[in-house]
């Protein structure tokens, strides 16, 4: 290889750094997916608790209330006061709102990618000598 200049010393040392970090950025882009479809698979609850009470004031009977649509009513499921039952939805709630965090986190890394890629191809124009 012929002996570089200290001008481009730097600029070769960090076009080294990124295919590594390109496939750091693939590898997180991968496990968030994977970890998305492995919640969907097991199914989301996107609702809220509801707890009716009994005659003491004491929650009984758990109800999950579904955000309501235009022009439908509410939708109410009875859960009831198994704790099985209860567990398993409260799990699918908990599903659902790490699935919205993963989907954020996911929409910033490939946002990364985006703005990564329009730099690198202005970096190339720019190095070549030609311009936008």
């Amino acid at each position: 290889m012929a002996k570089t200049t200290n001008y481009t010393a730097d600029l070769l040392k960090l076009a080294g750094e990124l295919p590594a970090k390109i496939a750091e950025l693939e590898a997180s882009i991968q496990a968030v997916d994977k970890r998305m479809a492995e919640l969907k698979a097991a199914g989301l609850i996107y609702a809220t608790e509801h707890w009716r009470k009994d005659a003491a004031g004491e929650p009984k009977f758990l109800y999950l209330l579904y955000p309501s649509r235009a022009g439908e009513k509410r939708r109410r499921d009875y859960v009831g006061s198994d704790p099985a039952k209860v567990a398993e939805a409260r799990a699918g709630i908990a599903r659902a709102q790490e699935y919205d965090q993963l989907a954020d986190q996911q929409r910033g890394l490939t946002g990364r990618v985006y703005h990564v890629s329009s730099d690198l191809e202005r970096a190339h124009l720019h190095i070549s000598g030609r311009s936008w």
